[in-house]
């Protein structure tokens, strides 16, 4: 009965501990995603100027928070060159 107990404990924190990393995960995309879509508006506030902004959809915010900087250089090129 002990030892049923000790890895019945054991599954659980290893259970808790797979849960709160995947979130703590999911939380840092999401907040990555976020930050993508502010940098690309600030970008087009800038860039409106010149004739050259990119369309924020969810696509292209989870591009640049996935890929951050390199991500916007990317999305410039593509536009320039598309």
């Amino acid at each position: 009965m002990e030892l049923s107990f000790i890895i019945g404990a054991i599954l659980i924190c290893l259970l808790v501990i797979i849960f709160f990393k995947s979130l703590s995960i999911l939380f840092k995309v999401i907040l990555n995603i976020i930050g993508g879509a502010i940098v690309l508006y600030l970008f087009n506030l800038i860039a409106t100027k010149f004739g050259l902004a990119i369309v924020i959809n969810p696509l292209t915010s989870f591009l640049v928070g996935f890929f951050g900087v390199p991500g916007v250089v990317v999305l410039i090129l593509l536009k320039l060159f598309i």
